[in-house]
């Protein structure tokens, strides 16, 4: 519908009279419809809420294409799907004792459960505007499936310990706190899996950290 002089379209789609004598006081209100109009377009947060929304959105897309891909045991294609790669990566650590390397309740659920093997590993990822960021991963064979179940429910809880992510003394000196905030875990059979992202450089968003951390627990052990 053409809005009639003198009237302007407010942020409800409303038509509403300008207030005022014309000149000065016209041209502030001009400025005030066209401010309104712009609100409607952009549902009254400026631009940013919207594009916040869809790369959300996007980042949610490639995260359910990443897991599909590591469940397959295609890691290079999971990371691919997620629009990461991956720096150089260390070698896994492949160990017997579960008790030496975690802290906490963890450590003392070790002493009384059997940990058959334990390997870790830390992924390196860059997006692509040249956020960095580091995955810690723990894999870890106990000795029966109720001890894995138990097990991941332990970590999963608050202020109980953990397994201490590999080389964690040299990324601590560069700055790499693992916070447990974008943290995911699981249990199948006698193995439990935890993975974990950590922030190093630029502005990755926190939903492309959760990310990182639920498609690397579905990675195939190194």
């Amino acid at each position: 519908m053409r809005v009639p002089n003198g009237f302007y379209t407010d942020g409800q789609g409303r038509v509403r009279p300008i207030n005022g004598k014309k000149g000065r006081g016209g041209f502030v209100a001009a400025a005030g419809a066209t401010a309104l109009a712009v609100t409607a377009v952009t549902g009254g947060g400026g631009a940013t809420g919207g594009v916040s929304s869809v790369a959300g959105e996007q980042v949610t897309a490639r995260v359910g294409s990443a897991k599909q891909a590591a469940r397959d045991g295609r890691s290079d294609k999971a990371w691919q799907r997620m629009r990461l790669r991956v720096r150089e990566q260390r070698s896994p650590d492949h160990r017997l004792d579960c008790i030496v390397h975690s802290f906490g309740q963890v450590q003392e659920f070790f002493v009384g459960h059997r940990c058959r093997s334990l390997t870790r590993t830390v992924i390196p990822l860059a997006d692509e505007q040249g956020g960095t960021a580091v995955v810690s991963v723990a894999w870890v064979r106990t000795g029966s499936t109720r001890d894995a179940r138990a097990l991941n429910r332990l970590d999963r809880r608050d202020g109980t310990g953990d397994i201490r992510a590999l080389g964690s003394s040299v990324l601590a000196a560069r700055g790499v706190s693992f916070t447990g905030e974008h943290y995911e875990s699981t249990a199948k059979g006698t193995l439990f899996v935890r993975a974990e992202a950590a922030p190093m450089s630029g502005n990755l968003p926190p939903a492309l950290l959760d990310g990182m951390a639920e498609v690397a627990v579905l990675l195939p052990r190194p």
